[in-house]
């Protein structure tokens, strides 16, 4: 039965098609304007390689204050110092790591090349952290960063543009007209992994500008910090261990005072905007972001509501002949939503292959980097295709369902004649 039940809605679709292409179109359209806004926030706040672990991450990023009195202060990052005090000796987290991400030119011995890549200066515990998958080689270790060894790990794109392939474990290369050796190749990693994303991963320990930049009772610097919990129930406890740690280094300077405003924040208050020095409330995030998925979901539903209303109506005749043979109301209902569940299979299968088409196109305005490579595990969340096929499926059937209930509930006589009381 419902074999049949398709089969006769489909030839209900051929034989009106203009209205049925009209409805199909609306349905994916509707789907596809979901799926752009979810997986634009999707990709600010799912797990993906290297950053597989966001879940249970904490940032501090920008959001350093240090006070002098009430009238001197700064804000921006901490300095290795503050680092080492305030976050390092945390025992709550299973894992802590600072970083300074700095553009520098990259070159061989004997060979100026000129070319600027992003580099990430940072500590062993950032290898803790985040998933790399590693091509050849391992990354720095605990040794080389206290030694302030000169190691380097490269991703296998700026591997080739140095020497023509991923083999070059153990070969030299200048940043910043500084000699390092390479000690690992790891992928290419996404601009969208924000906190992780570089061509080159250095210890910070060889970066004379990071430790030399110490102010305000050597404070305040220019290192970021990210933090890896056991568990999301240990936040709490978490930002409980920074503020004691943070009173205990007050504790130990004449002027100044360092804080760390609503820091650290999740993943989850990233992706809605929340930045170092400002976070956003979850319902000023919902109202902006709310109003306009609602105005781009206007037009296409309103649209497909009249087109699936007038369409029923059209066939008063069609149901009032179906009930003089001895349809009964229950069927007739059920062939109209059947009709509308076909359509919008269809126009979900067309909404989401329009998303994944829009999403790259338009990612020039809509990602923060338009560079922003995407990949699979950003994308496909079959979750959320099925949130947005069952939106337009509750609203296909509310446009379809009244008005069938409405129809079938007619005396014959007035269905034939084409009636609407």
């Amino acid at each position: 039965m419902l074999k049949q039940y398709f089969k006769q809605a489909w030839n209900m679709l051929c034989e009106n098609r203009l209205i049925s292409l009209i409805s199909i179109l609306g349905t994916a359209l509707s789907i596809a304007m979901i799926m752009v806004v979810c997986l634009v926030f999707q990709i600010q706040s799912v797990s993906f390689s290297p950053e597989t672990n966001r879940d249970r991450m904490l940032y501090i990023e920008n959001g350093t204050k240090v006070s002098k009195g009430t009238d001197s202060w700064n804000t921006g990052n901490m300095s290795d110092e503050a680092v080492r005090e305030c976050f390092y000796s945390l025992k709550q987290p299973e894992a802590v790591s600072a970083w300074f991400a700095y553009p520098s030119p990259l070159s061989l011995p004997g060979k100026q090349m000129y070319k600027v890549y992003p580099i990430m200066f940072t500590d062993p515990g950032f290898w803790k952290i985040y998933d790399f998958r590693f091509v050849d080689g391992k990354p720095f270790t605990d040794a080389d960063f206290d030694a302030a060894i000169s190691r380097a790990v490269v991703c296998e794109s700026v591997a080739r543009t140095l020497y023509g392939s991923t083999d070059v474990v153990g070969k030299p290369v200048i940043i910043d007209r500084l000699p390092y050796t390479i000690c690992g190749v790891v992928k290419d990693v996404s601009r969208a992994a924000d906190t992780s994303f570089a061509g080159v991963w250095v210890p910070y320990t060889t970066n004379k500008m990071v430790i030399e930049m110490r102010r305000m009772e050597n404070m305040s610097g220019s290192l970021n910090v990210c933090l890896l919990a056991r568990d999301k129930a240990d936040y709490d406890a978490i930002r409980q261990e920074i503020k004691q740690q943070t009173a205990r280094y007050n504790a130990s300077k004449q002027e100044c005072e360092i804080s760390f405003f609503d820091n650290p924040i999740t993943r989850f208050d990233k992706a809605i905007g929340s930045s170092g020095q400002k976070k956003i409330a979850l319902k000023d995030y919902l109202m902006e972001t709310g109003s306009l998925l609602l105005f781009l979901l206007l037009v296409p539903a309103l649209n497909l509501i009249g087109v699936t209303q007038s369409a029923v109506q059209k066939r008063r005749s069609e149901m009032g002949l179906r009930k003089a043979f001895g349809a009964t109301r229950g069927i007739l209902v059920r062939q109209l939503l059947y009709e509308n569940g076909l359509i919008t299979l269809l126009g979900g299968a067309i909404g989401f292959l329009l998303s994944l088409f829009l999403l790259p196109v338009c990612k020039d305005f809509l990602l923060k980097n338009a560079e922003t490579a995407l990949n699979s595990d950003m994308l496909f969340r079959p979750a959320i295709f099925g949130a947005a096929l069952l939106f337009c499926l509750l609203l296909n059937l509310l446009s379809a369902g009244i008005p069938a209930v409405r129809v079938s509930m007619q005396p014959i006589t007035n269905a034939l004649k084409g009636d609407e009381n």
